[in-house]
C-alpha cells in the first residue's frame, strides 16, 4: 500500500530517469495494435522492464506494496513489471502504458484527484480517503496524547520518512519528501486501523470517521480564560519562574529553536544587530565576512552572543547557537535572575476601582500602555479585546497581484485592513484598531522613538490630515490600477487636495478634493537635458505635484476668461490680477519627509533641540544627486551651471525637495508665468507622512526663510500648518523605481514617465514639462487680448518679464547667503531660450 502525488513530468521521461538512476532497467515497449486493438482505441503498447531490490530489506518500496514474488539473484531480489497501455495515438498509448507502470512501482495517485487511496489485502480491497493521511495521523496523535515525529533522510536513490506514534514506526518511500512522507502516514494508517484493544499503552484502534478533537483548544481557553490580564502594562509577561528545556536533538534550527525558547519563557524576542563585515583571504581569494550579535534580555540584563559567517544566514545561526550554549551554562544563574524579577514585579499591586463608586464598563475603561512598548499592534489588540478575525481574499486577481482585506470585529464595532498578504492587511487593521480606540498607534514599525507628540496638535488637526492622506492614496489606487506593475513601484507619494469651507461655493468643488497626484525619486540624467524645454529635470514627487498643479491653475485662468465656472476671481486690488476665491485653500501631502535638510537629522534621536544641534550640518542648502537618491551640500558648488560643461560630465545640480518648499513659501506655488495673470498661491497645510520631525521640518520649510527682506506686494512669508498623520509607514530598504506618474483632474488618465529621460514611455514630451506648460499659457493669451504680444518670444523673457516672482525669489536667495546656507544653483540658462 502506498501514496504518492500527482506527477509533474512525462511518465516515459520519469521512467526513463529511473533508468539511468539504476532503480530498474532500461523500459522496453512493444507495439501490439495489430494484435489486441480494440475499439475505440487504436494503438496498444505494451512497456517492459525488471527491478532490483537488496536482500532482506524490510523497508524497501517493493516490499510496502506487497510484492512477493520476486527472482532471487546474489544479494538482490529482482522482479519483472509489464504493462499494457491504450490510446488513439502512439504517443498516448506509450503514456498509458507508462503511467501504468510507474503506478505499480510507486503506487502513483491518479492525475486531477483530490481523494488518497490505499489498496488492501493485496490490491483486492481500495479504500478511498477524502483527508490527507498526515492530517489524519496528527489528528489521532492529538485526540491520543501521543508524541508524533516525522523524521526524512534518504534510502536506495529515494526519498524516505520514518513516522513515529508512541513505541510504532513506519517508513515511507517516494521520488519526493511530500510523497515519501505521505507513503509513511498511510503505512501508520493501516497500522492503527488494524490495532488491536489493549495492545500498545495509551493506543486505540484509528476510526477514519472520528472528528478531531477540541481538548487542547478547550484547554488552552480555560487556561487564558483563568488568567487576568492587567491592561495598565502590555510588557508583562507569562509568570515562568524556571527556563524551559532546550531540546537540541529535535534537529530543529537554532535560530527557531531560540526562538521558541524565548516564547516559552515569557522573554522578548532575541535582536539580532550586523556589526560589521570584513575580509579574509584564502590563498589569493579574497572571502567576505559577516559579523552579528544577537541579544536576549532576561531580568532585565542583556545577555549577548556573536556569530561570523561568509553569509548573513550562516553568521546569524552562528549566533544562535553561541547564545544557546550561554543559556545552558549560565541556566542557574539566568534562572536566579528571572525568578527575583518576576518576584518584583508580582509585588506591585493592580489599580483598583475607587471606593464608593460603580465599575467602569469595557467602552468606560482608560487603557494605558506603555509609551516604550515595540509591541505589534496585532499583538496589542490581541492582548486588550481577543477580536473575530475574518481574513478575504480579493477575486479576480493575478497570483503577483493578490490583495487580502481583514476585518477585525471587536463587539459591534469592525475595522479593515487591506494589504498584499494576509500577515500586512492584519497589521493595517490593527493600527486602525489602535487608533481608533486609543487614540494614536503607539506601535512603530522602525523601532525608533516618535519623534512628535500627539498633544503638539488638536484631534481635529489631526483628523485633517488622516482625511487628507487617506485621499491621496485612495486617488492613487484608483487611477494606477491599470498602469503595468514595474511601473506603479513607487517610494514618494503626493497629492495637493484643495477644500472649501463656502457652501453656497459654484465653481464645482467638494469640501475637500484632490487635485493631483504623483509620484517620483529621481532626477534627469545630464546627458538628456532638453534645449526646448521638452524633458522634465526633476520627477521628484513633490516638484511633479507643484506642476500639475500650474497645469491645473492655467486651465482655471482659461475657464474664468472663457466665463466658465472656475476657482479664480478678479481682485479688487491694483493691478486687478486673478486671485483665488475666498474660502479656497490648498493643502499638500508628502508620504514621507521632503529630500533636503528637512531630512538631514539623527532619526534614532528625534529629541532634538536648537541646544543640542549640529547647526553646521543643519539649514544649508543641499543639491540632488544625478540619477540617483539622496543629497550633498551644495557650499562649495558654483551658483551657474553650463551646458557644455554638463554635456561635458560635469555633474547636474538640482536643488533639494526641502530648499524648493521654503522657496515656494515666499514666491508661491504659480511660478513667474502665471504671475502674469494671477497673485501667489501658497499651501495652508503641508502634510507629511514618514520621518516626521516637526521641529527639523519647521525649521527647514519656515526658518530658513524669516529673514527675506523687500518683498512686493502681494508677496509675503507664509507659514503653512505643519501637520504628521498618525499612522506612519514602515521604513523597507529597496532600490527606487525608474518611473514617475502624475494625474491631474480634469485632465483624463495617468501618465507615466521615465525619470532618467524626463519623457514619457513612448519618448514623446510630457505633458508636465516646460515646452507644455508654455503652450497652455499660449492658449490662455489667445483667450485674452491684451496677452497676445506674448506670441512668438523666448521662455526665458517671458520669465524674466515677472519683474514681482523675479525680485521676492532674489530676496530668498540672498537671505541664504546672508545666512551662510550656501548659493542657490539654477539650470543652464540655454535650456530655457526656445519658444512657441
Amino acid at each position: 500500500m502506498a501514496i504518492v502525488p500527482c506527477l509533474q513530468k512525462n511518465p516515459i521521461s520519469k521512467l526513463q530517469e529511473f533508468a539511468q538512476q539504476g532503480r530498474i532497467f532500461s523500459p522496453k515497449y512493444e507495439d501490439l495494435s495489430v494484435a489486441e486493438g480494440k475499439p475505440g482505441w487504436k494503438f496498444v503498447y505494451q512497456v517492459y522492464t525488471r527491478s532490483k531490490v537488496p536482500v532482506n530489506n524490510e523497508n524497501c518500496l517493493y516490499t510496502q506494496l506487497g510484492y512477493d514474488q520476486l527472482y532471487r539473484y546474489g544479494n538482490y531480489n529482482y522482479r519483472d513489471y509489464s504493462c499494457k497501455g491504450y490510446g488513439s495515438s502512439k504517443r498516448e498509448a506509450k503514456t498509458n502504458a507508462a503511467a501504468k507502470l510507474l503506478s505499480e512501482l510507486c503506487g502513483v495517485k491518479k492525475p486531477n484527484s483530490t481523494s488518497y487511496t490505499v489498496h488492501e489485502n493485496g490490491g483486492e480491497d481500495v479504500v478511498e480517503y477524502k483527508k490527507n493521511p498526515i492530517s489524519i495521523i496528527h489528528e489521532y496523535t492529538q485526540r491520543n496524547a501521543l508524541e508524533l515525529k516525522f523524521m526524512e533522510g534518504i534510502e536506495h536513490g529515494m526519498f524516505s520518512c520514518i513516522v513515529k506514534v508512541g513505541a510504532l514506526e513506519m517508513t515511507g518511500l517516494g521520488m519526493n519528501k511530500r510523497s515519501a512522507k505521505s507513503s509513511a502516514a498511510v503505512r501508520m494508517m493501516e497500522v492503527l486501523r488494524n490495532l488491536k484493544e489493549g495492545e500498545h499503552e495509551n493506543m486505540k484502534p484509528l476510526n477514519i470517521n472520528e472528528p478531531p478533537s477540541n481538548k487542547n483548544k478547550t484547554n488552552r481557553k480555560k487556561k487564558n480564560g483563568s488568567k487576568t490580564l492587567h491592561k495598565g502594562n502590555l510588557n508583562d509577561k507569562k509568570e515562568i519562574f524556571s527556563l524551559p528545556e532546550i531540546d537540541v536533538s529535535s534537529g530543529k534550527h537554532p535560530v527557531s529553536l531560540l526562538q521558541e525558547f524565548c516564547q516559552k519563557a515569557g522573554l522578548d524576542i532575541p535582536q539580532y544587530t550586523r556589526k560589521g563585515i570584513f575580509h579574509t583571504r584564502i590563498s589569493r581569494n579574497r572571502i567576505q565576512n559577516f559579523d552579528l550579535f544577537v541579544t536576549v534580555k532576561i531580568g532585565g540584563k542583556e545577555h549577548f552572543a556573536s556569530g561570523c559567517g561568509t553569509t548573513i544566514k550562516a553568521a546569524k545561526t552562528l549566533a544562535a547557537t553561541n547564545m544557546l550554549k550561554v543559556i545552558e551554562n549560565k541556566r542557574a544563574e539566568l534562572q536566579e535572575t528571572l525568578r527575583i524579577s518576576k518576584s518584583a514585579n508580582k509585588a506591585v499591586t493592580k489599580p483598583t476601582n475607587p471606593p464608593n463608586t460603580e465599575p467602569q464598563t469595557e467602552k468606560s475603561k482608560i487603557i494605558e500602555i506603555d509609551p516604550k512598548s515595540q509591541m505589534n499592534p496585532l499583538a496589542l489588540v490581541n492582548q486588550l479585546f481577543s477580536p473575530e478575525i475574518t481574513i478575504e481574499e480579493t477575486p479576480n486577481k493575478p497570483d503577483h497581484r493578490k490583495e487580502f482585506v481583514v476585518t477585525l470585529k471587536i463587539g459591534e464595532e469592525t475595522y479593515k485592513g487591506t494589504g498584499n498578504s494576509k500577515k500586512k492587511a492584519k497589521l493595517i487593521a490593527a493600527a486602525a484598531c489602535m487608533e481608533e480606540k486609543v487614540g494614536h498607534c503607539q506601535y512603530n514599525t522602525n523601532a525608533m522613538e516618535q519623534s512628535w507628540n500627539a498633544e503638539d496638535f488638536t484631534p481635529a488637526e489631526l483628523g485633517f490630515a488622516k482625511t487628507v492622506a487617506n485621499l491621496v492614496h485612495q486617488k492613487y489606487d484608483l487611477v494606477s490600477k491599470d498602469v503595468q506593475d514595474h511601473e506603479q513601484k513607487r517610494k514618494v507619494l503626493a497629492g495637493i487636495l484643495i477644500r472649501s469651507c463656502d457652501k453656497a461655493d459654484v465653481s464645482g468643488i467638494d469640501d475637500l478634493q484632490v487635485l493631483v497626484v504623483t509620484t517620483g525619486t529621481k532626477c534627469i540624467d545630464g546627458s538628456k537635458l532638453s534645449s526646448n524645454g521638452q524633458a522634465l529635470n526633476d520627477s521628484h514627487a513633490e516638484v511633479l505635484a507643484r506642476r500639475a498643479f500650474k497645469r491645473f491653475l492655467l486651465e482655471q485662468i482659461k475657464r474664468f476668461h472663457n466665463q466658465e465656472s472656475s476657482i479664480l476671481v478678479k481682485s479688487q486690488t491694483p493691478p486687478f490680477l486673478l486671485t483665488v476665491k475666498p474660502g479656497l485653500s490648498f493643502h499638500l501631502y508628502i508620504s514621507t519627509s521632503p529630500c533636503g535638510d528637512a531630512r538631514i537629522y539623527n532619526m534614532a534621536s528625534p529629541g532634538e533641540t536648537a541646544a543640542t544641534q549640529n547647526k553646521q550640518a543643519r539649514g544649508v542648502l543641499r543639491s540632488k544627486i544625478e540619477c540617483g537618491e539622496g543629497t550633498i551640500p551644495v557650499s562649495n558648488m558654483n551658483a551657474v551651471q553650463t551646458w557644455d560643461g554638463v554635456l561635458a560630465g560635469e555633474r547636474l545640480s538640482t536643488m533639494s525637495c526641502s530648499d524648493k518648499l521654503a522657496m515656494w513659501n515666499v514666491t508661491g506655488l504659480q511660478g513667474a508665468v502665471l504671475t502674469h495673470f494671477m497673485e501667489p498661491v501658497y499651501f495652508d497645510t503641508v502634510i507629511i507622512g514618514g520621518c516626521f520631525s516637526l521641529y527639523h521640518i519647521t525649521r527647514a520649510l519656515v526658518h530658513r526663510v524669516q529673514g527675506c527682506e523687500g518683498l512686493p506686494d502681494s508677496y509675503s512669508i507664509h507659514k503653512p500648518l505643519i501637520l504628521p498623520v498618525s499612522q506612519q509607514g514602515q521604513r523597507i530598504p529597496s532600490k527606487s523605481s525608474a518611473y514617475s506618474l502624475n494625474w491631474i483632474l480634469g485632465e483624463g488618465s495617468v501618465e507615466v514617465t521615465k525619470t532618467n529621460s524626463g519623457k514619457c514611455v513612448d519618448s514623446s514630451p510630457s505633458r508636465l514639462c516646460k515646452n507644455a506648460l508654455f503652450m497652455k499659457f499660449h492658449e490662455v493669451c489667445e483667450a485674452v487680448a491684451s496677452k497676445k504680444p506674448y506670441d512668438g518670444r523666448l521662455y526665458l523673457d517671458i520669465k524674466k518679464d515677472a519683474t514681482s516672482y523675479q525680485k521676492s525669489k532674489e530676496s530668498v536667495v540672498e537671505n541664504f547667503k546672508k545666512n551662510q546656507y550656501g548659493n542657490w544653483i539654477g539650470k543652464p540658462i540655454e535650456q530655457d531660450m526656445f519658444s512657441i
